[in-house]
């Protein structure tokens, strides 16, 4: 008789997992949650690997995108096959339209992958992980300044008080990392890195749309990253040796895999699928929960101090972004097209 029970115990697990996983699959709320918290954990992780070891910018970007690379390879894989392909893998019947499709992928990749990537691990290296988030977030900001001064639109008085509270923040969360070193010039130099990496993703960003609608997220996704990934190892083998990677520890390559796997493919996975459920707009609305859980993992993980400066900055930085005007005189629905970016 108790053996019947435990048999049935046993046969229960099975069915009470797969209907906890269907229910996470169908909350989209909750999908946006863990996309939102999976994202923010990038910043912490990279300082993890920088204590563990004495390792630069590059580097650290190369394993990431070493191990990120089958699962781009696998995304740039269109689910139908067509008749004409190029041996890009862009399908498009002219050819012209072909090159232009491969030159914005390179284009892309360059801006939203390397470079962007690159400079922010540069940055991490002189301020803190919640800064860095911070400086991240404002990049709506710097999206919204490009598009007015490419279209030459005038920004709405809810735009222009929202991006003075942002960057009030900004200077508040500034003034928590001088406290807290010594040498100012530092956090100089790494808030200038990560707003270079900030910059270098709205110009990612603002050029997405168009190649989005021809090759669709998925596709972008993964040809950018391969693209990326070119020249990155390209960028590694003229400043590095390939022997670095095999005297780097068990503990790099794991901190690192977490990286690309947790920090890099499941969030725009998670992401996709929320947007599906509840909508992009409610789905970039959790996003801004993003600096408050940097925040809360470096002061676990890291023991940074969350200061009433970094606080008073992170919630100036927060409203100022949710102040900014999304619609169409502005920057053509903001909240739409920041959900849709990997």
């Amino acid at each position: 008789m108790k053996r019947s029970f435990a048999n049935s115990e046993i046969s229960i697990w099975p069915i009470q997992l797969n209907s906890l996983f269907v229910w996470v699959r169908n909350n989209g709320y909750l999908l946006a949650i863990l996309a939102a918290l999976t994202a923010s954990a990038k910043a912490v992780i990279v300082k993890l690997v920088y204590a563990e070891a004495e390792i630069d910018a590059i580097t650290l970007q190369t394993l990431r995108l070493l191990i990120a690379l089958p699962f781009f390879i696998w995304l740039a894989i269109p689910l139908r096959r067509k008749r004409d392909r190029s041996p890009t893998g862009i399908t498009d019947d002219n050819f012209k339209d072909s090159i232009r499709n491969l030159l914005m992928v390179i284009w892309l990749g360059f801006c939203g992958y390397y470079f962007a990537s690159w400079t922010d691990f540069v940055g991490l290296t002189y301020i803190s992980a919640g800064l860095e988030r911070l400086v991240l977030f404002t990049y709506p900001t710097i999206v919204l300044f490009i598009d007015i001064i490419w279209n030459r639109r005038c920004p709405s008085r809810k735009t222009i008080f929202g991006v003075v509270i942002c960057y009030l923040g900004l200077v508040a969360a500034f003034g928590h990392d001088l406290h807290q070193q010594q040498t100012v010039s530092n956090v100089w130099r790494g808030v200038g890195w990560v707003f270079l990496s900030g910059f270098s993703f709205a110009l990612y960003y603002l050029g997405a749309s168009a190649s989005i609608k021809r090759l669709g997220i998925r596709r972008l996704t993964g040809l950018a990253g391969i693209a990326a990934a070119i020249m990155t190892f390209a960028h590694f083998a003229f400043t590095n040796p390939f022997s670095v990677l095999a005297e780097l520890s068990d503990r790099v390559w794991l901190y690192t895999a977490l990286m690309a796997i947790l920090c890099t493919l499941l969030p725009s996975l998670l992401m996709t699928a929320a947007i599906a459920k509840i909508g992009a707009t409610n789905t970039a609305n959790i996003g801004t929960l993003g600096p408050i859980i940097t925040l809360l993992l470096a002061w676990w993980l890291l023991d940074e101090k969350i200061s009433t400066l970094m606080a008073i900055g992170m919630t100036l930085v927060i409203i100022g972004v949710s102040r900014i005007d999304r619609n169409k005189n502005d920057l053509g629905n903001l909240k739409e097209r920041k959900s849709n970016t990997p």
